[in-house]
């Protein structure tokens, strides 16, 4: 399980988005959802910076499930455990938002 030292703390988020007009696919899908890691001091803080790094894609926030700290979150299989947790280590050793993949909504 990934275990961040004190002065790297990393939050994650998952967070519904939409395709902002100028956006790569606005037009093609209409938005999706995302789990995001950042280095942070607190929760407010990691959120700013993912608004930051939102805004700066054209992508609009619809709505934030959870901001939280990363620290030994039980996943339900080894490797969702392993891949995870190797997203939170990039997310500590760096000054970055790093993302998993992207899901999207294809437009209707």
């Amino acid at each position: 399980m990934f275990h961040p030292s004190p002065d790297r703390l990393v939050y994650w988020a998952n967070i519904e988005f939409s395709y902002d007009a100028g956006s790569k696919h606005h037009g093609e899908f209409e938005g999706g959802y995302v789990y995001c890691f950042v280095q942070a001091t607190d929760a407010r803080d990691a959120l700013e910076q993912f608004q930051i790094e939102f805004a700066g894609r054209k992508l609009g926030i619809r709505f934030v499930e959870f901001v939280s700290l990363y620290s030994d979150v039980p996943w339900q299989t080894e490797d969702d455990q392993e891949h995870y947790d190797a997203i939170a280590a990039l997310a500590a050793a760096s000054e970055e938002v790093v993302f998993d993949s992207f899901e999207v909504y294809e437009r209707r």
